[in-house]
């Protein structure tokens, strides 16, 4: 017998998001390319061992600035996973609607809701166009500040200390 979705307010979902985490099972050095994207997961924990989370990273390989990043709640009660929050570059196309202010043809944040939930749809549904990134490693730093990932420098060092992709000697002239 399935069960029910499981209710959520605003105040547990904003907790979920921002409660401190850590790594529980690490994501692998470098994204695995799959029927055309990029992929790599990774579970998280809360730091006080109660809470269980799952991460997925995906990146096209086509069009590298269509990605998304997402955090889902793994509830132990049975009630199914609950993505809280995914970061998402443009990709247009949505409904099959030209609609250029319409987030999905810019940087975006899908955020969950309780309203979304209650009512049966994607819980994160709703998406805003964000301005704190522009990138694939623009998102990433944001999703683990966002998320509150607190032992993430160990797990994405080169993001965590903004090595930009550039060589590193000097021009010459």
């Amino acid at each position: 017998m399935a069960i029910s979705p499981r209710r959520y307010t605003e105040q547990e979902i904003d907790d979920l998001i921002a409660c401190p985490k850590v790594v529980s099972e690490a994501p692998r050095r470098e994204m695995k390319l799959d029927r055309g994207h990029f992929r790599n997961d990774m579970r998280l924990k809360s730091t006080d061992d109660k809470l269980e989370f799952r991460v997925f990273m995906r990146r096209s390989e086509d069009l590298p600035e269509n990605f998304s990043i997402g955090l889902a709640f793994l509830a132990k009660d049975g009630s199914g996973e609950v993505v809280l929050l995914r970061c998402n570059g443009p990709h247009g196309g949505y409904n099959d609607s030209f609609d250029p202010d319409h987030p999905h043809w810019d940087y975006h944040v899908h955020r969950a809701s309780a309203e979304m939930i209650d009512a049966g749809l994607r819980p994160e549904r709703a998406a805003t166009i964000n301005r704190d990134f522009a990138s694939y490693e623009e998102a990433v730093q944001y999703f683990l500040r966002a998320t509150n990932i607190t032992d993430a420098r160990t797990y994405f060092a080169d993001l965590a200390q903004g090595i930009l992709p550039f060589p590193t000697e000097e021009p010459t002239q």
